[in-house]
């Protein structure tokens, strides 16, 4: 009635569903010549051929790190996951990764990540547990022959299903949130080997980050981006849960086969796949925590403390995560009423603090506010404004009627077009309501229900509501009982929900703008780096800075709607409400015509770099850049990349012989963290001998910094050399030295030498550098704003 009603029909993206048909059809072709071939069943051929494919177009080496990583999760979580449970090796992978990323999550500030010590440590963990690793990894594959074997033909179905929506995964990484914010950590790790923490730059720095931990862990492992292989990751730790938790609910192979292949198809969890949001893993640590309780009878003490990873995973991973492991948590305290061991208590609080706490300590120590910049209206943290920061766009109220406008107006409860959320939610409730009636099932789906309602009553946002759906599918299936006793029934069955898998399928594209726009057909004809410069030029504009510029190049990207600075790892500003302090100094720049405003907020950045829309220029801005000598560097499509020259000329004073001596005027250098750049020009007579080209800074503290470099002089009778470093005190004196490197006359004489002290505000907001330098001071700083807030509070 729905569809019909609504003509769903029209909302089908038929172009994309078209592709992923094809691709299944090319899957199922090489599948069955990869079977002939070794004799194997058709699901494990088909597994075979998507898993070489996402080798293949995610990279070999994001696919090793990510492996990596998986593996010694399994060597170190297999520790608390009992022997001889079925569900050993996903939920020990899923405990480990939990305390991989609690780990990491306390060292972030410290300068210790580095593809070294992280590939070591890794290989450590995986050799002192090696006959663990082997003892699970060995009955993996009979364990899967013998499941496809149980019901071969639902097997391949869910196979097919979970290769087509794994063609998320061999995107490039180009969502608003990701270029805006999430790459910030993984690539903070890779350039400087800890995360600056910069709450002043991103006002999301500090919110939960295991997600992201668990990103740069793979990244710096890499070398590069992984992001392909860590989504999938935790798809197939759900999909192996969710088998297991079917079958903890007696449901056949049959219908657990299904249930996987529901869970795939639906819209959103293809989305999870296209980019770096928690709800992926969020989904994992929530299935897991409800095999874990439907499994566990007589609890010992290490399903308790399982149970405070997976809790403090959830939280790790988002604040709102909390209403999901409350729903489950009152799930777990009926269940284990009588049998809680108590003792263990203590110990599992502890565990939940040491996985999930770090970001909410770090957040609450370096800015005042543990959830910045949610509730800030409590906290007063200066880093975000005085008021409880709340996503309007999807205040569409909570009403009785959710479930059907979830289905068929989608695009009112997230970004994307209406179908978005598929139609196992209404096509499956009649099994949810006959679920409360099975002793077995209903507590899951009692507490299911609970974790799908909550969120929605704060936010009508559909991703936020993910997991909990997921976590209903066996709950739906499981009130079916009579089904799996009668053969025509079951047949029947089958049928509806394959019909409910295909349905979904037709609108998988709806529930993530890059497969409704062919994101994934510009992959697969023009290749990842093309599509990157078509629907994310400014990623080629990021490559080009650091190739050319370096890492003490500080750009500000002047372009409101397009804030992706994170992959700069916090050496790029931008003009938008994740840079409180800079977006209030260019708020009405663009009426002072002489552009003054925009210079003043230039020098305040530091930045020699400037990124402009050309619909952006306007006569302010324009002034500005001519005052600073900005000349235009590159273009790439609407975007330019501006260079400013705000340089002073030194003065040449009286050095040894056939030397030359350049002084610059420091007074009025900024006075904290500084960059410095210089340029020296020299005339001279050409030999084949180096002139030493001799760096000399004062800094307030006394302190003297030093380099000395070769420069040759060419046949042009030129010799030049430049500087740029950044120094974390102010600049009291700056003189350059060349001399030959022989006592020989090289008839050097100076022809420019230029130099220009910018102000560091990457350094000046690096809370992580000021944690290491000065932690009583932090405490002390902390203690102030502590006892502020609570006199400003009402």
């Amino acid at each position: 009635m729905g569809f019909i009603g609504n003509a769903m029909w029209r909302q089908i993206p038929w172009s994309p569903v078209a592709l992923l048909a094809g691709l299944s059809l090319v899957s199922l072709i090489l599948a069955y010549g990869l079977g002939r071939l070794f004799h194997c069943q058709a699901a494990t051929s088909a597994a075979a051929v998507w898993l070489g494919a996402l080798v293949y177009f995610a990279g070999i080496s994001p696919f090793a790190s990510v492996l990596l990583i998986a593996v010694a999760a399994l060597a170190i979580g297999s520790v608390l996951v009992p022997k001889g449970w079925d569900a050993r090796v996903p939920l020990s992978v899923l405990a480990g990764l939990a305390l991989l990323c609690g780990i990491a999550g306390w060292l972030l500030p410290f300068p210790i990540h580095s593809r070294a010590v992280y590939t070591l440590a890794l290989l450590a963990i995986i050799i002192l547990r090696w006959r663990a690793v082997l003892d699970m990894v060995a009955p993996l594959s009979r364990s899967w022959t013998d499941a496809v074997a149980s019901s071969p033909w639902a097997a391949l179905l869910a196979v097919l299903v979970l290769g087509m929506i794994s063609t998320c995964a061999w995107v490039p990484t180009i969502h608003y949130d990701d270029l805006a914010y999430h790459l910030g950590l993984p690539y903070q790790l890779e350039t400087l080997g800890y995360y600056r923490m910069d709450a002043g730059s991103r006002v999301w720095a500090v919110s939960a980050w295991a997600g992201d931990v668990l990103q740069g862990m793979a990244q710096v492992v890499a070398g590069g981006e992984s992001r392909g292989p860590v989504d999938v990751l935790w798809l197939i730790l759900i999909v192996a849960m969710m088998w297991k938790l079917c079958e903890a609910l007696q449901l056949s192979p049959r219908m657990r086969w299904l249930a996987v292949a529901i869970c795939a198809s639906m819209p959103m969890t293809a989305g999870t796949l296209t980019g770096m949001q928690t709800e992926g893993a969020t989904t994992a640590a929530a299935v897991g925590m409800a095999l874990l309780i439907q499994r566990t009878v007589t609890p010992s003490r290490r399903e308790l403390l399982l149970v405070a990873l997976l809790v403090g995973l959830l939280l790790g991973l988002k604040v709102s995560n909390l209403m999901v492991a409350g729903a489950l948590g009152l799930w777990l305290l009926w269940q284990w009423r009588t049998k809680l061991p108590w003792r263990t208590l203590p110990s599992a609080v502890v565990l939940v603090i040491f996985v999930g706490g770090s970001s909410y300590f770090y957040a609450y120590l370096l800015t005042g506010n543990p959830v910045l910049p949610i509730f800030n209206g409590f906290f007063h943290s200066p880093y975000y404004a005085l008021s409880n920061f709340h996503d309007t766009t999807w205040d569409t109220g909570f009403h009785w009627s959710i479930p059907w406008d979830l289905t068929f107006h989608t695009s009112r409860f997230v970004e994307g077009w209406d179908g978005a959320g598929g139609f196992t939610l209404l096509a499956l409730l009649g099994g949810l309501l006959l679920a409360m009636t099975r002793r077995n099932v209903r507590p899951l789906a009692l507490m299911a229900s609970l974790a799908f309602l909550l969120p929605l009553t704060q936010i009508q946002y559909l991703r936020y509501a993910h997991p909990a759906m997921v976590l209903l599918v066996p709950a739906m299936l499981g009130g079916l009982p009579a089904a799996d006793q009668y053969r025509r029934q079951a047949r029947v069955l089958a049928l509806m929900l394959v019909t409910l898998v295909l349905g979904n399928l037709l609108f998988v594209a709806n529930g993530d703008w890059q497969l409704r726009q062919g994101v994934l057909r510009n992959v697969l004809v023009q290749g990842r780096a093309s599509t990157t410069d078509t629907y994310a030029p400014i990623r080629r504009l990021a490559a080009f800075i650091r190739d050319r510029y370096g890492a003490q190049a500080r750009t500000l990207i002047i372009d409101g709607h397009n804030p992706f600075a994170a992959e700069l790892a916090g050496n790029a500003f931008v003009i938008n409400w994740y840079d409180q302090e800079l977006s209030a100094l260019a708020a009405g720049a663009d009426s002072d015509s002489s552009g003054e405003r925009w210079s003043g907020l230039f020098k305040h950045a530091g930045a020699n770099l400037l990124v402009v829309n050309k619909a952006g220029h306007t006569q302010a801005l324009d002034e500005a850049i001519g005052n600073a000598q900005g000349a235009r560097v590159y273009e790439l499509g609407d975007l330019e990349l501006w260079a400013l020259h705000s340089g002073a000329a030194g003065i040449e004073v009286p050095a040894p012989a056939h030397a030359v001596v350049v002084k610059f005027d420091s007074s009025s250098t900024p006075p904290g963290a500084t960059v410095v750049s210089a340029d020296l020009e020299l005339r001279c007579k050409a030999a084949n001998v180096p002139i030493v080209i001799s760096w000399n800074v004062t800094e307030a503290d006394g302190q003297r910094w030093q380099r000395s470099e070769w420069a040759r002089c060419l046949q042009t009778g030129k010799a030049e050399a430049s500087l740029e470093v950044p120094l974390l005190s102010k600049v009291t004196g700056f003189t350059v030295n060349a001399t030959p490197s022989q006592p020989i006359d090289l008839q050097l004489q100076l022809t420019a030498a230029t130099a220009a002290f910018r102000p560091d505000l990457a350094a000046d907001r690096d809370l992580a550098l000021r944690l290491r330098g000065d932690p009583v001071g932090t405490m002390k700083m902390w203690n102030r704003a502590r006892l502020a807030a609570r006199k400003a509070r009402p």
